[in-house]
């Protein structure tokens, strides 16, 4: 793994906004992680501060863009738990 490899792209960062708006602020991009597939990772935290559950921000952008993922509600319950 490899921290900072790269600035998030719109769709992540609008990913992980989602995640802030139903979780909070501690999810940050300084939180973000990239894998050697340079695939932007973060380990969701809830509002006290434990792990929920880790979101591939670069996955779901892309899937949330090609309509596997249909809306953001379905995003946010299905995929992320919120």
């Amino acid at each position: 793994m490899t921290i900072s490899a790269r600035p998030l792209t719109d769709s992540e960062t609008a990913i992980l906004g989602i995640i802030q708006q139903g979780l909070g602020p501690q999810n940050s991009a300084d939180d973000v992680f990239f894998t050697d597939a340079n695939e932007a990772v973060i380990f969701v935290k809830g509002p006290e501060g434990t792990s929920l559950v880790m979101a591939n921000l670069t996955n779901l952008a892309a899937w949330r863009a090609d309509g596997t993922i249909s809306s953001d509600e379905e995003l946010k319950k299905k995929w992320l738990r919120l």
